[in-house]
């Protein structure tokens, strides 16, 4: 089982230099890359005495996501991560995003006992190593500036990527007008396009597909009703048409979208569904 990372274990140096200081290995605990968890956003309501102020956690939120890293942990790694996060975090099994792919993996979260009903601020040097992490890694920063600041927070990402019947002028698109959509920016993504008759799949690509991004203030509300009409069954469970995921669009935006995960389909050569 790989471990997911969100808080200042981001930060290498800081978590080699407190696993040094207690004699521990530091190759027990490697980074492998960068990884989303959908449906969570990051928290700071617990009071760490060694941080001496907010800790990071996490809480389920849908139609939000936490950046993170996803790490390789022999059973001595494992070991130091139990000792580091202490007794007031405990494990819990995730399923996160690796490049639109879902991999298994086990993270900390703070037990309901020590959960404040208040926001807890962090102390600079702390919130300091989680977005150096962040931006080591790739990742925007404003999420955990956020969480650091105030309880709630907006959430992220806040567009949906959307290429074939949910675009402006095509079937689906009054599905997402009860949702307030801000704006539709035409946009492009990393992939490759399927026809399915009636309508395309994203599928993994080294080429671009054409869509639009649409900016809503409650993804949430959104995603809970195109999760059913793409036939997403949650993260982990089988039998889906399409995946939920995170990806990066032309501008650097991070936005939801659905990937194809069933059979069959003939590719489109251009990426664009308008124009196939």
């Amino acid at each position: 089982m790989r471990y997911f990372g969100y808080g200042s274990n981001l930060h290498l140096a800081d978590l080699a230099r407190w696993l040094g200081e207690r004699g521990l290995r530091a190759d027990g605990v490697r980074r492998v890359g960068p990884a989303w968890l959908p449906d969570h956003e990051p928290v700071f309501h617990y009071h760490s005495w060694s941080r001496d102020g907010g800790a990071l956690s996490v809480r389920a939120r849908l139609g939000a996501a936490t950046p993170g890293a996803l790490f390789d942990v022999d059973d001595d790694g494992w070991a130091a991560l139990d000792r580091k996060e202490g007794p007031k975090y405990e494990r819990r099994e995730v399923v996160v995003l690796v490049d639109g792919e879902e991999v298994a993996a086990t993270t900390y979260v703070v037990s309901e006992p020590h959960v404040e009903p208040h926001h807890v601020p962090p102390q600079p040097h702390y919130i300091g190593l989680v977005t150096d992490g962040l931006a080591d890694l790739g990742f925007p920063t404003h999420q955990a500036e956020a969480a650091a600041d105030r309880l709630r927070i907006d959430p992220f990402p806040r567009h949906v990527f959307v290429y074939g019947t949910l675009m402006r002028g095509e079937l689906r698109e009054p599905l997402l007008r009860p949702h307030r959509p801000r704006r539709w920016i035409e946009s492009r993504t990393r992939g490759a396009l399927v026809d399915l008759g009636e309508y395309p799949g994203l599928v993994p690509g080294e080429g671009e597909v054409a869509g639009e991004l649409v900016e809503l203030p409650d993804p949430g509300a959104a995603l809970r009703e195109l999760d059913r009409v793409e036939d997403f069954e949650g993260y982990g469970a089988p039998g889906s048409l399409y995946r939920r995921v995170v990806v990066e669009v032309d501008d650097g935006t991070h936005a939801w979208t659905y990937r194809y995960v069933g059979p069959g389909g003939r590719p489109i050569a251009s990426g664009d569904w308008r124009s196939r």
